[in-house]
């Protein structure tokens, strides 16, 4: 999470066992993000990926039938809660903080 000027001010990462496919982490990693804003009472979200497929099947007003598909669905309704949620696609480079602590942790380790 970060301020209105950028400053990050809190991440959380957790391994997800089993999943090996990247779309499905970076759409499991959304869900989670939203939920936990949820969980603080945000109700304006900003997210960013780079995963341009999943940020194009969020963004769709079709129903996937991907693999990410319920996970995708989950999102769009957990992205109704919010009073404003807006969910884009930026370059890898620009999204570095989320792959060093993606990396940082195991398959069952929460970090804060």
């Amino acid at each position: 999470m970060r301020e209105h000027s950028g400053s990050c001010i809190l991440c959380c990462g957790i391994g997800v066992p089993d999943v090996i496919l990247p779309e499905l982490a970076e759409a499991i990693a959304i869900q989670r993000g939203l939920q936990f804003a949820l969980c603080e009472g945000i109700q304006e979200v900003l997210l960013g990926s780079d995963c341009l497929t999943v940020v194009q099947r969020i963004n769709s007003l079709g129903q996937g039938r991907s693999i990410c598909g319920p996970v995708i669905q989950d999102i769009k309704q957990l992205r109704a809660s919010v009073t404003s949620c807006s969910i884009f696609h930026v370059r890898r480079e620009q999204n570095v903080a989320a792959h060093l602590l993606a990396r940082s942790c195991n398959q069952l380790e929460c970090r804060v």
